[in-house]
């Protein structure tokens, strides 16, 4: 776990970072010079597009991260013609975007008019937004492949947010209006892809090369069919995730606003996703490189690392922000006072989520990999009729029940088809001391006393958790991991 360690450190920090800015934009800059509906907005841009760059790949990701171990090890870097396969694909996707997209724009008036308006008005911006994506996410699937995930961290996860700051700066200084300030927001991912362009052709790692090469007309088949049923899966796994604002602005009474609303309780739950994005851009080729060798007893080791370490993350920084959720209504004001219960049900969905570990790369990547299109499948046809049917009834709380269900029944699949199938399951007694050590470190937390001052309630409360809690899983000796991390970080202290 040397390599993972350390880059999953360097990627995280940059993720951290990242989402301290994130939360700035989030909780400070949007909900003080932006209408809820406008902030509503940008998320429900940011959506759809992501939905339709998803489409607009046709399966380019789930190939490279598959069969990017074949290209390395039997050609020559530069005769390698999988980055040219994938580009392809993409530009392919896009032009079948501009091309059909169009015909649904009647259907999309029909269903966000009357609600969301301002959606309407501006849906044209999904077409940058979502092809610079497609290209963005391709070239973000050569990096994990050739393991710099360092680099597709910082782009992902910093530069994007911290663009996002200088277009609000430039608005909140009038050098932008919100017309400009929306239509240069839906090219923010431009930049970042220039920059992967360089950094991946600089080293000859991404070369292009327009001739079939010898894995490419050996693996064509497994490829084609492989990329039919993950890229599938993909999809409906991106309409699991994005339908809920989505529903929310076409269906709940509030539209864009409770969109918001919903946005910036999925920001504060999202946080707790931190450690899982920079473990799975790190994980995925030792994954694969594992299945190619079939090394099932290197999968057991980081299904069983990642899941007890993802658990321990996840419950301090769920812990965390419900410490503080109080205060943040307080500060955020009447509009936003469905932030905690949306924020508790959210978040304990994420938990299960992330307590299961990597079981959606372990599938993607073994030769059962057809069980994770049948497993999306399950969480779609899940999640879109429960969002549905409790937004109506629930308004914007209602799609967190629906998230909590749906997360729930497909995390309970997909665990027991892994270990059904290859006899793996990634808890151990220490997964349960965890939980406990956190719920009872939250609860102990939660009885402090109000200061009065929300800066000196979330201080306060923050800094004890994390001092008990990180006490305790270093006391108990809960993650070897954890306790190796703490180790290196204290020794280089004393040497500064």
């Amino acid at each position: 776990m040397g390599i993972v360690r350390k880059q999953s450190i360097l990627s995280s920090i940059f993720i951290y970072i990242g989402f301290a800015i994130g939360a700035i934009n989030i909780l400070l800059l949007f909900p003080k010079y932006f209408t809820p509906e406008q902030i509503g907005l940008t998320r429900i841009l940011l959506d759809v597009a992501l939905l339709f760059a998803t489409l607009c790949t046709l399966g380019a990701i789930p190939i490279t991260l598959k069969f990017f171990p074949f290209y390395q090890d039997y050609l020559p870097k530069k005769k390698n013609d999988l980055p040219l396969i994938t580009i392809l694909l993409g530009i392919t996707g896009s032009i079948l975007l501009l091309v059909l997209l169009p015909h649904f724009k009647p259907l999309i008036i029909r269903k966000f008019g009357a609600r969301s308006p301002l959606f309407v008005e501006y849906f044209d911006l999904v077409y940058p937004f979502a092809i610079t994506l497609v290209f963005f996410s391709i070239l973000e699937a050569h990096a994990w492949s050739q393991k710099k995930t360092v680099l597709s961290n910082a782009l992902k996860e910093f530069a994007f947010r911290l663009l996002t700051t200088v277009f609000i700066i430039l608005f909140i200084t009038g050098i932008l209006n919100f017309n400009q300030f929306i239509n240069v927001y839906a090219y923010i991912f431009l930049i970042p892809v220039l920059i992967f362009i360089y950094s991946l052709s600089r080293n000859g790692n991404f070369p292009l090369y327009f001739s079939i090469s010898k894995v490419t007309s050996r693996l064509k088949g497994k490829m084609f069919n492989f990329a039919l049923f993950v890229f599938g899966g993909a999809m409906l796994n991106i309409i699991a995730r994005t339908n809920d604002t989505i529903i929310i602005a076409s269906q709940s009474s509030g539209g864009l606003s409770d969109a918001a609303v919903f946005t910036i309780a999925t920001y504060l739950v999202t946080v707790m996703d931190v450690p899982q994005r920079s473990l799975i851009s790190i994980t995925t080729p030792f994954i694969a490189e594992a299945w190619k060798n079939r090394n099932l007893a290197k999968i057991d080791s980081l299904y069983k690392k990642t899941a007890l370490n993802l658990l321990i993350s996840g419950m301090a920084i769920f812990s965390l922000v419900l410490l503080n959720i109080e205060d943040a209504m307080k500060f955020l004001g009447k509009d936003y006072q469905a932030l905690g219960m949306i924020v508790l049900i959210s978040g304990i969905a994420k938990l299960i989520d992330l307590a299961t570990g990597l079981n959606t790369q372990i599938l993607l990547l073994s030769k059962y990999w057809k069980f994770e299109f049948l497993t999306n499948m399950l969480l779609v046809a899940l999640s879109i009729p429960l969002n549905y049917w409790l937004t109506k009834r629930f308004n914007v709380i209602g799609p967190a029940y629906g998230n909590l269900i749906a997360l729930l029944v497909f995390n309970a699949t997909r665990f027991f088809m892994i270990w059904k199938i290859f006899k793996l399951q990634p808890f151990t007694i220490e997964n349960g001391k965890a939980i406990l050590i956190g719920f009872l470190v939250l609860l102990l937390v939660y009885m402090l006393p109000d200061t009065g001052n929300i800066m000196l309630n979330v201080a306060i409360r923050s800094l004890s958790f994390i001092l008990i809690f990180g006490w305790l899983i270093l006391k108990f000796n809960i993650s070897a991991d954890i306790a190796g991390l703490f180790e290196m970080i204290k020794s280089r202290v004393k040497r500064f």
